[in-house]
């Protein structure tokens, strides 16, 4: 019998390599573009804006069905996996994790477990890789529960928004701050507060003085000497993406640092060309 099966749902971005590595199972969002809706998951951020254009010029997003994860999880189940921990963005922010909660009621198997990551993106995604990694090593669920409660605190989360235009267009700036920010320069950067819900780490002028921030707060983190495992995210904008990873890696040499690409769900949020850095000790 296998032990202990991850499952996460689309806004996590690991890569296709850590993701086949770990038997990760994905449940994915959907994006919805004028009356079209899409699984997130076939979409690629170039498809994305593409359509966007052609569309409606607007998107939202909406969570997986309870169907959606009923399916994975009998599937995960009939494999012979005694275990399963389910592990989901904010609660705060989709009703994703509603969902699975509910998909774990219909099944009552106590065997199912729905984690709040508290985040999303990245900050969703390390928190998984994590738990994989632990189950690989063949700690039961309860176990990897209990490391997940004390990792989920030190994993920070820092994105910097290249346009407000976007958060506007969701209703989580008013026009008249977009305007004002976009006259300005304004890079906010965004995070994830301690009760899970987005919000303005600091406003800063210029994207370099941005990035110059959030490298502070890396800093910080490193001055503990403990080795992290580090995520630089984005969304379309891959270059800037390597080069933030080649300075990193030039100066803490020895951490484990990563390229990762937001998709289409974050991206209606945030729009092309945001970047960002999550981060935590590890091993832990």
């Amino acid at each position: 019998m296998k032990k202990t099966a991850i499952i996460m749902d689309s806004t996590g971005y690991l890569t296709n390599d850590i993701i086949e590595e770990h038997d990760i199972r994905v449940v994915t969002l959907n994006v919805n573009i004028g009356d079209e809706t899409f699984p997130e998951i076939d979409l690629t951020n170039r498809d994305f804006f593409g359509k966007l254009e052609q569309l409606s010029g607007s998107s939202t997003t909406s969570q997986p069905s309870v169907g959606a994860f009923l399916e994975v999880y009998k599937a995960v189940l009939a494999e012979g996996y005694e275990e399963i921990i389910s592990i989901h963005l904010s609660e705060k922010i989709s009703g994703t994790y509603a969902s699975a909660i509910m998909a774990k009621d219909l099944l009552e198997n106590p065997h199912i477990h729905i984690f709040d990551s508290g985040s999303s993106a990245l900050g969703l995604g390390l928190l998984t890789w994590a738990a994989a990694d632990w189950a690989r090593e063949g700690l039961n669920a309860q176990e990897i529960l209990g490391k997940l409660e004390t990792l989920r605190p030190l994993c920070e989360l820092y994105f910097i928004v290249d346009t407000l235009e976007y958060l506007h267009r969701g209703g989580r700036i008013g026009g008249a701050s977009a305007l004002f920010g976009t006259l300005l320069q304004i890079k906010p950067i965004l995070y994830f507060n301690t009760e899970g819900i987005i919000d303005v780490f600091d406003k800063v002028r210029s994207k370099n003085r941005a990035l110059q921030r959030v490298y502070k707060e890396l800093e910080r983190a490193l001055a503990s000497q403990k080795p992290h495992r580090i995520a630089v995210m984005h969304v379309g904008a891959e270059a800037e993406a390597v080069s933030i990873a080649e300075e990193l890696s030039q100066k803490y040499q020895g951490q484990d640092i990563r390229i990762f690409e937001a998709g289409p769900v974050i991206a209606t949020h945030v729009g092309p060309g945001a970047v960002g850095l999550v981060f935590h000790p590890w091993p832990h």
